[in-house]
């Protein structure tokens, strides 16, 4: 099914990036699992802001309920320090600079019964790491990786950014 994704504009930066993400045949949890993410850019300050959605995700997840996305990674959304989305020796680790893991909150924090994570806004602080080539990743509940895409530089806008899933 083929879908057109209508985003408000960002103030801007000069480059644009966008990952159409898969399944990762690995998982089991959400064979379906597909999704988008969008970068505006990278600010002089290093601040890469966006918005993510996935779809087909385990279906209900509620983080109010103390017990849904507890585990590590758990409903997480990064961007990985590899190059390529083949298995998580390819995908790597979480890419950030420093000491302090920047995307360890970042994520969506509830499902709809049909596992759609609804539109979540991405702010991190990637120092002067580039980000086009390195893999995006979404976790499921329990922080196992269930769908990734590799994020390229774009000249579409968040109202033109269409994808199959």
């Amino acid at each position: 099914m083929k879908f057109l994704v209508a985003l408000a504009a960002l103030a801007g930066a000069s480059a644009s990036y966008v990952a159409t993400l898969s399944h990762i045949a690995e998982d089991t949890l959400a064979p379906k699992a597909t999704g988008y993410v969008y970068f505006d850019g990278v600010d002089s300050n290093g601040i890469v802001t966006g918005f993510s959605q996935a779809n087909h995700l385990e279906a209900n997840v509620d983080s109010t309920n103390g017990v849904d996305c507890t585990a590590a990674n758990g409903c997480g959304m990064h961007i990985h320090e590899g190059d390529a989305c083949t298995n998580t020796t390819t995908q790597g680790g979480h890419y950030f600079e420093g000491d302090e893991d920047p995307w360890a909150t970042v994520g969506y924090t509830s499902t709809d019964v049909n596992g759609y994570s609804g539109m979540i806004d991405l702010k991190v602080d990637m120092g002067s790491l580039p980000i086009e080539g390195k893999p995006f990743i979404v976790h499921a509940n329990d922080g196992s990786r269930i769908a990734c895409g590799i994020i390229e530089s774009t000249t579409l806008s968040h109202e033109e950014v269409a994808f199959l899933n």
